[in-house]
This record gives structure tokens, C-alpha cells and sequence, in this order.
């Protein structure tokens, strides 16, 4: 019986590959969607998992500000407070200097470590990574000279099967730390740096204990085994808050109760578990950004809906298989074939079909992951073991949907009437094929309209005034080998820099594109406080980088007192103040000094479009004695002749005379600006691509369900053009009901469509407003397809042989 049905199985697809080519490609396509996304699913939800304490750290969180805003920065003194909490924290740790490179020696060779991090030693018992050799506790032990490496660093930097455990490193700077841990990090974690050094942040908390205005810490806290946070929560954040409070309450002239009684309406601190930071949106320490979660599940609803078209097709497309082998079950009913065994029948032959597009499916997985790891911006892998009940439950759901209906439509002919040659038309299975194709437009709508809306966003990003001239502009990393004031370094070789043929002008800075500012302080004018970004620049700033004076004057070389003395502010801090008389001329206090405005710097966008521009102050790099660290970036202002030329000789400068250990790490700064945004115009391809997919899919969907009613007409066109109907009138009412179920799919749409689109764009703080004109495009060119294709198929029908549909009559 078997081999009966799979020999029907191979002859009805040879007869009808083009329409089953197409079921089994969009079968195949839907199921790969879905694939893709639960693949990054699953690596999403994976962060962190393997740490045995991931329900026990906490980041912590400063709150209570008038905005609900939270800040991840702490102070040095706050490791006070945490210890008298010793009865129910286990260990806290603070995070100083994350991930970045450092040049090293080993032996007799130089080499790099990428990603070496700065905490605590106790760290470790935050992520107790895996030793391979050595220990967490020899570590731990010898904090000020022990160094940590990741098992691959450690492999290329003391071969294959070597213990390291003992060796020295000499590390940037002249300091000799010995290598006292080697450890392997397990599957996806939200830090993995490729070594740990302790020293730097543990003296920086000692050099700090006593100074609370110093933010310059992460901290996470370790509570003990059995202790839950919800019950503790309060004397936490009463045993953090308490020197501010006392301090705070003094300042007032108020006991510390009525200060609490007046301003502390909501909790100090917001604590954060390890186990879901990395899609908490409001995790800043290890979350993967705020609009992570939200990229995440719109993919997963898509990749559902992408799926759902091709089950719908399926259904429509096996309808009208089903109508075409009318007859074959006709016969074999009439012969006492059970009803049972058709319905059989047709849901092996779908199983079969939807087997041949999960292996399509998975081929295009291995094809499309490289691709689909761009998107995402990560390195997945797929290993068909990890999906086997997700793939067990698609074939079971896509079976379920687009097999037995099908089959029961088939089964339930009647063989009288269908030997000769009238067919049941059920109106519930009308109702039913009409219900597919409505949803079928409601989704290719929803793509289309989409993508049109992602085109018409992106294309006012990339036409937005950024507030400064990227083209000619390279941003160079400035860093430098060994402990050197970076300010006095730029203006030893800035006079040789700009004699460099090619080069326009130079200028250093604080501000790195697309990143946030790394320095940040409350400022006073008056009683008023402001929290702006501090951003360090040289006297050629505005020239180098095309940025504009609002008002006032911009730092001149000749005033010394320009350095101590005097200060910027940009747009969006004079608008924060909103004095009538303007900014210019006032005096702020910056912790404990005090600076005079002298010009507002017109508002350049820094970190991309997902945010609005924040209040800055600008000061020169000599200004502060801890300035020349911010100092991150040169920016080069290029000739527009042989651009390459000039960068080969300013390879040549910095290597010769800036820095000759790190190797010169550049880009335009347009280019990195169009990196921002990166993601959104990436997600506008894949939308372009889904809607592309959608809406020949719903064509489909169309062609085959015309296909199908109008050929379930054809003995009423036969008879209406005996009594004298004009084609195009027979053409007009087998179009008209089609031409319906399109408009009510469109108008269907509108409403998830415009959610959507509002849901997208809440992601941008400069964004288009939602018109009506990608929802007239969508509709008018979707309905334009429609309505071809109909009058295409009715026309056909109207050239009927007459005779052939009557003769029973």
C-alpha cells in the first residue's frame, strides 16, 4: 500500500512540479526562517546559564533620579558600606577597567593581549571560570602581581600543552605579573575577557576608599546561599544610601527621617540578576543593548508569521491538488475505498512533502547562518541535535495545518456526483479557502508596508545634518605605550603632523563615534544641577571637524587662563538651563571649581540616532590633570588627492614618532557613524527580503485558490456564455469577490502594520513621522499584482470549451 501511494505521490508531482516545486520551496523557506531565529533564540537565552551563581550576583544600580534614569557608577566608598552587609552578601566586586588591548612581553618576543580586563580579584567568584591549570585561589592570593589568561591566549603565547603557570609577562608600562591562572570560559557569557589582571583596579578602590564624588566603578554583589533579595532588598539599600543620606539631611538643616519623609519617594538602588542581564533592556553593565529583547522576539514573531504564509499556501495549493484528483477518489470510493485510507493517503503524501522541505530547510540554514550572523552580529552554529524537539514540534504543527484539512476536503467528494463531473462545493470549505487568502494579504501587507517604512526611515537617517563633515575625516585610535601624558604628547608632534602632504589639519579628542562619553559629572549653575558628558579637545577642534558656534567664542591659543578658567557647553546644555539671557558668561561649578562659559557649541551627533544629543561641557586637555586620559581619538583632516598616499605617510609618522609599539588603528569618520545605525539598515534588508518572499508567496496563494474557484465554475461559465454572457462581464464576476478579499486584507493590516512601524521607531530619536503614503504604495502596488493576476485566470476560464462542461446536462 506504501509503494502505491508513493508511486500516486511521484506521478502527481511530475504532473503538477510547478505548483508542488513551489509548495515544497515555500514550505522550505518558512521553515528556515524559523530555524535561523531559533538559533539566535537559543544563543540569547544561553548567557550566563553555565555560572552555578547566576541567580545569586546582582549589578547594582544607582537610582531615584528625577528622570528614572539608572547609573551603573559607583564610588570607591561604597565597598565600606557593602562589607557592614557581610551577614548576607557572600563577596562583591567592583568592575574598573573593562576589555581592552595592552602590549606585553613574553620572553624575548612582543606581542598583544586583546580583551585584558582590570577588576577585582574577586571577580572570580562572580564567574568561576573553569581552570585548566593553576587556580581561582592562587589568583586570588597573589592579586598585585598574578595575571590570568584565557586557555586559547594562553596556547598562543606558550604553545599547545604547556603549563604556564609560574612564567612571567611583562605588560605595558614595566610591570612583571606571573601568570598564576589559566582558565577556559564556558559557552555564551556576558564578559569574556581574554585575561584578568587585579592590580590596577585594587589600588584605584584603596587610592579612592574616601573620596564618594569619584563614579568610576561597576559593582556587583555575590548574596549568600539561601538568602533571597526580596527580603533583604531594604536593609541593602538603607545600608548603601545611608552616608548620603546623612549627608544630604545635614545639608538641609533636616533629620535624616523627614529627608527621607520629603525626597525619597521610590528605592536609592535597582539590583539586576546575572541570570537575565544579558535581555534585561535596562542592564547596562551586561546587557546586550536596550532594544535587544525587543530585535529578538520581533524576529521570532516574523520568522512565525513568514512561516504561517507558506502553511497557508501549502493548504491553498493541496486544495487545489485535491480538486484536480477529484475524479481518482471518486473511483476509488465508488470501488469501497474507506475513507480512512484516502485521508491516509494524502497525509503521507504531505508528510512527504514536508519532509522534502525540512531537508531543503536545513541546506539552507548551513547556506544562509554566515549571512545571518552578520545581521545579528554573532558566530553561531547550528548542530541539528540542539533542535531536534523545536523541528519535531514544526513538522508535527505544519502536518497538523496544512495536511488534514487538505485530506479531509478530498475525502469528503461524492463519488455520484463527481464521476459525473459536478463537485461538491462545500461552503464551509469555501469559508475556510477564503479565510487563507484574506490572512495570506493581511501578511504580505504587513511585510510590504514594513519594508516600506524601514526604506523611507533609513533614507532620512542617511540624509540627517550629523552637525559635523565626516568625508574628509579620519578618526585615528590614540593610544599610547606606557604611562605618557597623552595631551603633551599630541602638542609635541601636532607642528610635524600637519606638514605631512595630504593633511589639512589635526585635532585630538575625547569622543569616539557611535561609543558614549567615558567622563561625566554634575555641574551647578547656581542652585540648578546638570549631569552633562565632559568632552576634552584641542584648541583646532571646530576647524578640524566642520562643527559649528551657536554664540560666544571657542578657546583661544593665546589666553592661558583659557585652560583653568574657561569652558564650552554645547545646545542641548544651554536648553537644559533655559536662562532668558542665555548661558554665556555664567559660572559653573565642576566639582569643587569653577569654570567660565565662553561660547555653546552648536549640537553634533556622536552616538547615532537611537538617542537624542545630551548636555556636554568641552574643556581643554591641560584643563584637568586626569584630562589627557580621555584624549582617545586624533581626527586628521584629509586633501581629497591621493587620500591613500597620505595615509600610508601617516602610518609612516605615527609608527616613526607617535607610537611605535600599538600599530595605527583608523577610520572615516562617516563610515563609523553609518555603524550606528548599521543594525536597523540591516534589519531593513531582511525586511525587504521577507516582503519580497511574502508577497510572491501570497500571489501564489492567490493563483491557486482562483485557480481553484474558478475552475469549480466552469460549468456555470459554460452555461452563462450559452445563454448569451459577454467575456468581459463573466471576467468582471469571477475578478470582483478576489478584488474584496484583497481590500479586506489591507484594511486588516492597517492597525498591526502602524503598531508596528511605532513599536520600530521608538528605537530612533530622530524618526520620520508614519504617513499614509507607504500604506497607499503597498496597497496600490500589491492590488496592481491582484488584480493581473485574477483577470489573467478569469480570462482564461471564459475561452472554455462549452460543450465539454455541459454534455452531462
Amino acid at each position: 500500500m506504501i509503494n502505491n501511494w508513493f508511486k500516486l505521490y511521484l506521478r502527481y508531482f511530475w504532473k503538477n512540479k510547478f505548483f508542488t516545486i513551489l509548495n515544497v520551496l515555500g514550505l522550505s523557506i518558512g521553515v528556515t526562517a524559523l530555524l535561523l531565529v531559533l538559533i539566535y533564540w537559543h544563543n540569547e537565552h544561553s548567557y550566563n546559564q553555565w555560572n552555578p551563581y547566576k541567580d545569586r550576583v546582582y549589578e547594582v544600580y544607582s537610582a531615584g533620579f528625577e528622570d528614572g534614569e539608572i547609573s551603573p557608577w559607583l564610588p570607591a566608598p561604597m565597598a565600606t558600606q557593602i562589607e557592614e552587609l557581610s551577614d548576607v552578601v557572600e563577596s562583591y566586586t567592583f568592575l574598573w577597567n573593562f576589555t581592552r588591548r595592552k602590549s606585553i612581553v613574553v620572553g624575548d618576543k612582543q606581542d598583544f593581549i586583546f580583551n585584558i580586563a582590570d577588576h577585582q580579584a574577586s571577580y572570580l567568584d562572580m564567574f568561576p571560570f573553569p581552570a585548566v591549570y593553576g587556580s581561582i585561589k592562587s589568583y586570588q592570593d597573589n592579586k598585585d602581581n598574578a595575571i590570568a589568561l584565557e586557555h586559547q591566549q594562553a596556547i598562543r603565547l606558550f604553545g599547545e600543552g604547556v603549563d604556564p603557570v609560574g612564567k612571567e609577562i611583562e605588560l605595558d608600562g614595566g610591570k612583571h605579573v606571573v601568570v598564576r591562572l589559566v582558565y577556559q570560559i564556558p559557552s555564551a557569557t556576558s564578559n569574556a575577557p581574554n585575561a584578568l589582571v587585579s592590580y590596577g583596579a585594587e589600588q584605584m578602590i584603596k587610592d579612592n576608599i574616601n573620596i564618594w564624588g569619584d563614579y568610576n566603578y561597576n559593582i556587583l554583589i555575590k548574596l549568600k546561599e539561601g538568602v533571597q533579595l526580596d527580603i533583604v532588598k531594604d536593609r541593602v539599600i538603607n545600608t548603601l544610601y545611608q552616608p548620603f543620606l546623612t549627608s544630604y539631611a545635614k545639608s538641609e538643616g533636616i533629620t535624616e527621617d523627614e529627608y527621607r519623609a520629603k525626597y525619597l519617594k521610590e528605592d536609592q538602588y535597582v539590583f539586576f540578576d546575572l541570570e537575565s542581564a544579558h535581555l534585561n533592556p535596562k542592564s547596562q553593565i551586561y546587557g546586550s543593548g536596550s532594544n535587544a529583547k525587543k530585535i529578538l522576539t520581533s524576529m521570532l514573531v516574523v520568522s512565525l508569521l513568514l512561516l504561517l504564509l507558506s502553511i497557508f499556501n501549502a493548504v491553498n495549493l493541496s486544495m487545489v491538488q485535491s480538486f484536480k484528483r477529484a475524479r481518482e477518489v471518486g473511483i476509488r470510493k465508488a470501488l469501497g475505498g474507506a475513507r480512512s485510507n484516502i485521508i491516509s493517503q494524502f497525509v503521507f503524501e504531505s508528510l512527504l512533502t514536508i519532509l522534502m522541505s525540512l531537508i531543503i530547510a536545513l541546506f539552507l540554514v548551513e547556506l544562509l547562518l554566515p549571512y545571518f550572523n552578520l545581521l545579528v552580529d554573532r558566530a553561531l552554529v547550528f548542530y541539528i541535535s540542539d533542535f531536534i524537539v523545536e523541528l519535531s514540534i514544526v513538522v508535527v504543527v505544519i502536518l497538523l495545518l496544512s495536511a488534514i484539512l487538505p485530506a479531509l476536503f478530498a475525502a469528503s467528494f461524492n463519488p455520484l456526483k463527481v464521476l459525473k463531473g459536478n463537485f461538491v462545493r462545500s461552503k464551509s470549505g469555501v469559508v475556510i479557502r477564503n479565510i487563507f487568502l484574506v490572512l495570506q494579504f493581511v501578511i504580505a501587507f504587513f511585510f510590504l508596508t514594513i519594508a516600506l517604512f524601514m526604506n523611507k526611515q533609513i533614507t532620512y537617517l542617511i540624509n540627517q545634518n550629523l552637525g559635523f563633515k565626516g568625508e574628509q575625516i579620519v578618526n585615528i585610535k590614540y593610544e599610547l605605550s606606557g604611562f605618557q601624558n597623552r595631551d603633551e604628547v599630541f602638542r609635541d608632534f601636532k607642528d610635524d603632523f600637519l606638514k605631512i602632504q595630504g593633511v589639512e589639519g589635526v585635532t585630538a579628542h575625547s569622543f569616539k563615534i557611535g561609543q558614549q562619553l567615558g567622563s561625566s559629572s554634575t555641574n551647578f549653575i547656581g542652585d540648578v544641577s546638570l549631569h552633562s558628558g565632559n568632552i576634552v579637545v584641542d584648541h583646532s577642534f571646530l576647524d578640524v571637524m566642520g562643527i559649528q558656534l551657536k554664540e560666544g567664542r571657542f578657546f583661544d591659543p593665546e589666553l592661558r587662563t583659557d585652560n583653568s578658567e574657561k569652558v564650552l557647553v554645547n545646545e542641548a546644555f544651554e536648553k537644559a538651563f533655559n536662562f532668558k539671557e542665555g548661558v554665556i558668561g555664567k559660572e559653573i561649578r565642576w566639582n569643587n571649581r569653577v569654570f567660565q562659559i565662553i561660547g555653546v557649541v552648536k549640537n553634533f551627533n556622536l552616538h547615532g540616532f537611537n538617542t537624542e544629543v545630551s548636555p556636554q561641557t568641552y574643556f581643554l586637555g591641560d584643563s584637568v590633570g586626569w584630562f589627557h586620559h580621555l584624549l582617545g581619538t586624533i581626527s586628521v583632516k584629509l586633501k581629497t588627492d591621493d587620500v591613500q598616499g597620505t595615509l600610508f605617510r601617516i602610518e609612516k609618522f605615527w609608527k616613526d614618532r607617535v607610537e611605535p609599539v600599538y600599530p595605527m588603528e583608523y577610520g572615516f569618520a562617516n563610515e563609523q557613524f553609518a555603524n550606528t545605525y548599521r543594525q536597523a539598515t540591516y534589519q531593513k534588508t531582511l525586511f525587504f527580503v521577507l516582503m519580497s518572499i511574502s508577497v510572491f508567496t501570497a500571489l501564489i496563494g492567490l493563483l491557486s485558490i482562483v485557480s481553484f474557484s474558478i475552475e469549480n465554475r466552469l460549468k456555470e461559465v459554460a452555461i452563462r456564455k450559452v445563454m448569451g454572457a459577454d467575456s468581459r462581464k463573466l471576467t468582471v464576476a469571477l475578478s470582483k469577490s478576489f478584488m474584496l478579499y484583497c481590500v479586506l486584507g489591507f484594511c486588516i493590516s492597517v492597525y498591526p502594520v502602524y503598531f508596528a512601524v511605532q513599536l520600530w521607531l521608538e528605537d530612533f530619536a530622530y524618526r520620520e513621522a508614519i504617513t499614509a503614503v507607504p500604506f497607499i504604495i503597498a496597497f496600490s502596488s500589491l492590488f496592481l499584482l491582484s488584480i493581473l493576476l485574477v483577470i489573467w485566470k478569469a480570462r482564461k476560464a471564459t475561452r472554455i470549451d462549452v460543450l465539454k462542461y455541459i454534455k452531462y446536462e
